[in-house]
């Protein structure tokens, strides 16, 4: 906290967006619409996070070319038998792919260093035949999504829990499928990263914080 009881983390990016490009559950959010409404959420930064692939730098600097002090990064959501994980620091998804072990997954974090965030720890879906929470939590997730569409209330209670026990920095996303619900959770830091390398450095180093607007 700085000296009038302001927060020092003023920097909001929401770390967990899809879009119609490449996530077809997304076919309503236009990713050309993002810096729009950035402004009108009060974000700085928006994390583009697809189902299993990543966007080319190319690509994103084409968002990017018109934002001052704001910035579209690039991100991954990679789903896994144990969960659903997104990734943000990795230059090309290289071996990250569907199907892949958590443990893995943060294996090849590591080695391009990456930040790893457990999504939304309490839902289940068809493909995640060995849930965390049954067969144990592995070292190395750098952070737990504790805020988002789809965690909120006591769902937001239980992600805060599997964050103290992973002894892990909590952070926000909206997982966004519709430009609507673009900014309702966020990370809030204390500057702006100036990449995803420095984005990612911030959510391993715990120098962040969870937020949301209008959640449940």
């Amino acid at each position: 906290m700085t000296k009038n009881g302001a927060s020092a983390m003023q920097w909001r990016v929401d770390l967990h967006v899809h879009t119609r490009r490449y996530s077809p559950c997304a076919e309503l959010l236009n990713p050309e619409l993002l810096p729009k409404v950035m402004g009108e959420r009060g974000l700085h930064g928006v994390v583009i996070t697809e189902h299993d692939c990543l966007w080319s730098a190319e690509e994103v600097a084409v968002l990017n070319r018109d934002l001052n002090g704001h910035r579209i990064f690039r991100g991954v959501e990679i789903s896994s038998p144990n969960g659903h994980f997104l990734v943000i620091g990795m230059d090309t998804l290289g071996d990250l792919k569907p199907g892949i072990s958590a443990d893995r997954i943060i294996s090849i974090a590591r080695e391009h260093g990456a930040a790893v965030i457990w999504a939304h720890p309490q839902l289940e879906y068809r493909q995640i035949v060995q849930p965390l929470r049954l067969c144990g939590i592995p070292d190395g997730i750098d952070a737990v999504e504790v805020f988002s569409t789809a965690t909120h209330g006591e769902q937001s209670e239980t992600a805060k829990a599997y964050a103290r026990d992973l002894d892990c920095c909590r952070v926000g996303g909206s997982d966004a499928h519709v430009l609507a619900h673009v900014g309702k959770a966020f990370t809030a830091f204390d500057h702006m990263p100036r990449d995803e390398k420095e984005l990612a450095a911030a959510i391993r180093s715990g120098c962040c914080e969870a937020g949301h607007n209008g959640l449940d």
